[in-house]
């Protein structure tokens, strides 16, 4: 298992400083960001360390992983990790998705208060 910080890896500079437009906050905190590689026999526990780290969120990195079983994980994480919202990219989604497929974990109040302060409302 690989773990390294946003802002030491090239490609995750590039990748957080292109998506500003939606996530503006993502390529001031890289610092903040930590990316997890083949972490799928660790998730849960990892994850469940998360409230207690000073990172801002955790990226699990699934190279092999469809959109659709990303999907099924995020959710699955959701549901198990009540603190915590997991979202979910994969690159064949196009747009501002990330470069490699992915399941990102944030803290959930900070996560809707920031996009309160955005004025983001989620559409269904």
């Amino acid at each position: 298992m690989a773990v390294k910080v946003a802002s030491s890896d090239s490609e995750w500079r590039t990748y957080f400083a292109s998506i500003k437009k939606v996530c503006p906050w993502s390529s001031k905190l890289m610092d903040k960001i930590l990316i997890w590689e083949n972490s799928i026999k660790c998730l849960n526990t990892i994850a469940t360390l998360f409230p207690a780290t000073k990172f801002e969120a955790f990226v699990f990195v699934y190279k092999d992983m469809t959109a659709n079983e990303l999907d099924k994980l995020a959710d699955k994480m959701n549901s198990r990790h009540t603190h915590s919202e997991f979202l979910w990219s994969h690159p064949d989604e196009g747009g501002d998705s990330t470069q490699y497929p992915c399941i990102i974990q944030q803290d959930k109040v900070k996560l809707e208060t920031l996009r309160e302060n955005i004025g983001y409302v989620e559409q269904n």
